[in-house]
C-alpha cells in the first residue's frame, strides 16, 4: 500500500518547489513575444532602410549613420530606421520585466537587470537624440556607444551564472558571448571606416542572438527560479 502511494507523495513534494506566482501564461508570452518582435523588427527595418538609402553602404556605414539623420536632411528612411531602433528599445524593457518576473534573489541578476535598463536608455537616446538633433547641442553619440559598449556585456555575464545553474552548456555560452563582445566593443572604434558598418552589424547580431534567446526563455518558462535549489539563487 505504501508503494502505492510513494509515487503520488514523490510528486506532491515536487509540486511543492514550484513557485505559483508565475508560469508560462498569458504576461510571459507577450514578454517573450516583445521581446523577440523587437529584435525582428530592429532587423527589418534596418535592411528596409538599407535597400531604400542612397547614401548609405552595410559595409561602410553604421547602422547609426543610417538613423541619425543630418540637420536639413531628415528622411522618412532615417524615421524608418529610428522606429526599428525604438522597436527593439521595446523588447529591451520586455526582457527586462521578463526576467525581474522570475524573482532571483542574485544579486549579480538583480545588477544585470538594472544594466539592461541603461542598454535601453542608450539606444533610446541613439535613435531620438542624434536623430533629430539640429546640431546645437552636444554630440553625445560616442558617450552612448561607450556607455553600451560597456552595459551589454555586463548584463550578459552577471546574469550567466544563474543561467549556467539551469544549464552548462547555455551558462558557458552566454559567458563566451559576454566576453567576445566585450572584446570586440572597442574595435569599433578602430576598424577602418570603409568596413565598420559590417564590424558593427556583427556585433548587433550577437546582441540581438542573445536578446532572442532571452524571449524564447521567457515565453517557454519565466519562472526558471524553480529549477534550482534556494541556496543557489541568493
Amino acid at each position: 500500500m505504501a508503494g502505492c502511494h510513494a509515487p503520488k507523495l514523490r510528486g506532491t513534494q515536487q509540486e511543492a518547489h514550484i513557485s505559483t506566482d508565475s508560469g508560462t501564461d498569458t504576461t510571459s508570452r507577450i514578454l517573450g513575444g516583445l521581446a523577440i518582435a523587437g529584435c525582428l523588427i530592429a532587423i527589418v527595418m534596418d535592411f528596409v532602410g538599407l535597400g531604400l538609402s542612397e547614401r548609405v553602404g552595410m559595409a561602410r556605414d553604421t547602422i547609426s549613420d543610417l538613423a541619425a539623420a543630418k540637420p536639413q536632411r531628415d528622411t522618412p528612411i532615417d524615421d524608418l530606421v529610428d522606429a526599428g531602433l525604438f522597436a527593439f528599445v521595446g523588447g529591451v524593457l520586455a526582457t527586462t520585466a521578463g526576467l525581474l518576473r522570475w524573482r532571483i534573489e542574485r544579486l549579480d541578476w538583480k545588477a544585470g537587470a538594472f544594466f539592461l535598463v541603461v542598454v535601453a536608455i542608450s539606444v533610446a537616446l541613439v535613435a531620438g537624440y542624434e536623430a533629430y538633433t539640429t546640431g546645437d547641442g552636444p554630440v553625445i553619440h560616442r558617450a552612448l556607444v561607450y556607455t553600451l559598449g560597456l552595459a551589454f556585456p555586463l548584463t550578459v555575464l552577471l546574469t550567466a551564472g544563474q543561467f549556467y545553474e539551469i544549464s552548462k552548456v547555455l551558462g558557458v555560452a552566454l559567458y563566451a558571448l559576454g566576453i567576445v563582445w566585450l572584446i570586440m566593443g572597442p574595435g569599433l572604434f578602430v576598424v577602418p571606416t570603409a568596413w565598420d558598418g559590417g564590424y558593427e552589424r556583427v556585433l548587433a547580431a550577437l546582441m540581438l542572438t542573445w536578446f532572442i534567446t532571452m524571449g524564447v526563455m521567457i515565453w517557454r518558462d519565466p519562472d526558471i527560479a524553480r529549477r534550482v535549489s534556494e541556496d543557489q539563487r541568493t
